[in-house]
């Protein structure tokens, strides 16, 4: 008896101690856990299950970090153990769900939400849940059930009575369907929107009777009902009463009372029959004159216009006028500024492109496009200190997901900026930069290797850098130039002339080059200076003078000494 009593005693206090170790190790995992130090949490969750394998809550937050970790299998049985473990537990219960229904998987996912259903009896966001189950798996008794559980913790609504309706309906009970919205029209007696739904119904089903005597009884109670009106829209309209239907929508459409979301619906009815049928086209243009002058509550209407001259292919320019008046109505409408920006860039109307950038950055300081095209027509007016502003200022509160192409051309003209403001290490900096999120930007790998090249600095980088350009375009000229122009400073002549001759083909007659408007000077003068290097001296001199009848303001300072002296002179830097 003693041994048996020391055994009891012993087994206890064995017990004790496990569990003070239990509470030790999940007390530690919790704050490694909310300290996102998830691979330490899961160590000591796991020693907590060495400890107590039916833990539900150590499996429970350990199966949550096994998702973190992408060990979905793992995850599902651990949490799916815990609920086993701890079947009245609602948030292990609700996880399952969630975890069931993200795979689609509706077979798993029901007995759990049923479950949850029958602890917590007053979710009804749980039933509602259920309900959209059953009825997409075809249990259409089990769906009315489960709303009418609703109706019971929340009392009739609308939408609850139009959903049985429906349900009732797929079941073939017309009678229980329709007693279902009367119960409806009863419980709210004054309000006459539910009495149109079932006078719509009627019509639906072809009672044409029942459905106007609904109707009209509507219509003695209170005549300006917006709901009535769009039914008596589609009474007329299914009667083949066209007269009763044009007065209607008329008078619908004119009406300073008519709301502006009712009116572009109708308008977009309009819409629809005239794709439909060609007699309608000029009456429904006719149409949004009318509405458009009268004062616009908002931009739809302008927008639908807009949406429909796309459509029926009316023009750019009409397009535009139509998007301008939607920013006189709603002067931060993106889309508006979006198509205008596109209309405006297409015609190189700089002006026009700078004022609409600035309200777009203003508007959308997070949206790109409005710096990038804002610092490109500041960039095109010389005004550099404020373009090179924009860029920073649009690369700074740029998102997270910002189109790598853009960003990595921003970064490259933000170098051209600092390059002609004489700061190179800046500009080589942004150039770096504008590699990073697009190592293939050929225009930036192009000017940073030719500026690389004027700094004589880092030659092997920038051959690199400008024979990628080539590959890629191996007909640009500009590309070619840079090559060769490399190679020059390399001290490689004869290959250089090879790339320059693809440019500036010494054969070519003068005129033909000098109509050339690829050709600036500063690159007829480059090709002058590899023959000169050459020995070539006639051909220099020849070059060098097409370089200044170019007249274009490119040429180096030191041009007229290279053609007086017969030599290649360094430029001065």
């Amino acid at each position: 008896m003693r041994c048996s009593l020391f055994i009891m005693v012993l087994w206890s206090a064995l017990a004790g101690l496990a569990q003070t170790n239990f509470d030790y190790f999940y007390m530690e995992a919790e704050k490694s856990r909310l300290a996102g130090d998830y691979s330490s949490a899961a160590e000591l969750y796991q020693h907590c299950l060495d400890i107590n394998p039916d833990a539900p809550e150590a499996l429970y937050n350990l199966s949550l970090i096994q998702f973190y970790l992408r060990q979905d299998s793992l995850g599902t049985a651990m949490l799916r153990r815990a609920t086993e473990l701890d079947p009245g537990n609602p948030w292990y219960l609700e996880t399952l769900a969630s975890i069931y229904m993200n795979r689609r998987d509706v077979k798993q996912a029901v007995p759990v939400l049923e479950k949850m259903a029958a602890i917590q009896t007053r979710r009804s966001d749980v039933l509602s849940q259920l309900a959209h189950i059953y009825k997409s798996e075809g249990e259409t008794q089990k769906a009315i059930d489960a709303l009418e559980r609703i109706e019971l913790l929340e009392g009739k609504s609308g939408q609850l009575s139009v959903d049985k309706f429906a349900l009732y309906m797929d079941l073939g009970e017309k009678e229980k369907a329709f007693q279902e919205l009367q119960s409806l029209c009863d419980e709210f007696p004054h309000d006459m929107n539910y009495r149109v739904i079932m006078g719509r119904q009627y019509q639906q089903v072809g009672e044409m009777e029942r459905a106007w005597d609904i109707f009209q009884t509507v219509k003695q109670k209170e005549p300006d009902n917006q709901s009535l009106k769009l039914a008596l829209l589609g009474y007329y309209e299914e009667q083949g009463d066209t007269l009763s239907y044009n007065h209607l929508r008329d008078s619908l459409l004119y009406s300073l009372s008519t709301p502006s979301e009712l009116r572009v619906a109708m308008m977009k009815d309009f819409i629809y029959r005239a794709r439909n049928d060609a007699s309608q086209v000029e009456p429904m243009k006719k149409a949004f004159d009318a509405v458009l002058a009268m004062p616009q509550q908002d931009a739809q209407l302008l927008s639908l216009k807009a949406a429909y001259q796309i459509y029926a292919k009316e023009g750019d320019d009409a397009v535009a006028e139509t998007m301008q008046k939607i920013l006189e109505v709603d002067p931060a409408n993106e889309a508006a500024m979006s198509h205008l920006l596109q209309y405006y860039v297409e015609k190189n109307d700089i002006p026009a492109i700078e004022d609409l950038c600035r309200r777009g950055v203003n508007a959308f300081p997070e949206e790109l496009a409005f710096h990038y095209y804002l610092g490109v027509s500041l960039y095109q007016q010389k005004k550099l200190t404020e373009a090179a502003e924009v860029f920073q200022q649009g690369l700074r509160t740029r998102e997270e997901d910002a189109s790598p192409q853009l960003v990595s051309d921003m970064f490259a003209i933000l170098g051209d900026l600092c390059h002609q403001q004489n700061k190179t290490q800046q500009a080589f900096e942004a150039y770096d930069s504008a590699l990073v999120y697009k190592d293939d930007n050929i225009s930036c790998l192009n000017n940073y290797a030719y500026y690389l090249s004027l700094q004589g600095e880092r030659l092997d980088q920038a051959e690199e850098m400008s024979y990628r350009t080539i590959k890629a375009e191996p007909k640009n000229k500009t590309y070619l130039d840079t090559y060769a122009w490399i190679l020059f400073m390399k001290k490689n002549y004869t290959e250089a002339r090879i790339y320059i001759d693809k440019v500036v083909d010494p054969e070519e007659p003068e005129d033909s080059i000098l109509a050339d408007p690829s050709l600036q000077g500063n690159v007829i003068e480059h090709a002058g200076d590899i023959y000169s290097q050459l020995g070539d001296v006639e051909q220099a001199l020849r070059l060098w003078q097409m370089a200044v009848r170019k007249n274009d303001d490119t040429c180096t300072p030191v041009i007229g000494k290279k053609i007086k002296k017969k030599r290649y002179i360094l430029t001065e830097q």
